[in-house]
């Protein structure tokens, strides 16, 4: 893909999809951290990623049920 077809927008952050960068892991850094997961852990929690309407919750769990 040639960057010129790109919204002009878009130009200043082309070299965030060069392919050979995407495909490289960053270095380590300091705010790397270890999670260490358990057995005792819970498997789901019951939460939702944002607020809902009845009306939304009732279709979701409609499309769900399916």
């Amino acid at each position: 893909m040639n960057p010129k077809d790109l919204p002009e927008y878009i130009w200043p952050f082309t070299h965030l999809f060069n392919k050979k960068k995407f495909e490289k892991l960053l270095e380590r850094c300091e705010w790397d951290h270890e999670i260490n997961l358990t057995d005792e852990a819970q498997k789901a929690l019951n939460t939702k990623a944002y607020a809902m309407t009845l009306k939304e919750e009732e279709a979701l769990n409609q499309w769900l049920d399916k």
